[in-house]
């Protein structure tokens, strides 16, 4: 299991986000936040076939399909942090942060 705790940013919300790998190409991702449209994605992505479906163009992905449907801030960083935790559990990045800082 990958666990990742991600800050939503200005909105104050964060999300934990667990992804477990069932078998080779499927994982289910189950995330908890206090964030109503990044709950709402949990139907969506409670079995996803990371091969197919997931990592491809942004349009076709499956987890930002359900963060454009149910996500009303594109600019929310949590869809990625999604992504970030099934390549992690799935063997195919390193378990690094990730951060976006404004320079003033």
């Amino acid at each position: 299991m990958t666990r990742v705790g991600a800050n939503g940013g200005a909105c104050g919300f964060d999300a934990i986000i667990e992804v477990v790998r069932i078998d080779r190409d499927t994982v289910r991702v189950t995330i908890d936040s206090e964030c109503e449209q990044i709950t709402a994605m949990n139907p969506d992505l409670t079995i996803l076939n990371w091969r197919r479906g997931v990592f491809c163009r942004m349009c076709e992905s499956r987890v930002y399909q359900s963060a454009s449907h149910h996500i009303n801030h594109t600019a929310c960083p949590i869809p990625a942090a999604i992504l970030k935790a099934i390549e992690v559990e799935v063997g195919i990045a390193l378990p690094e942060d990730v951060s976006i800082s404004f320079q003033t």
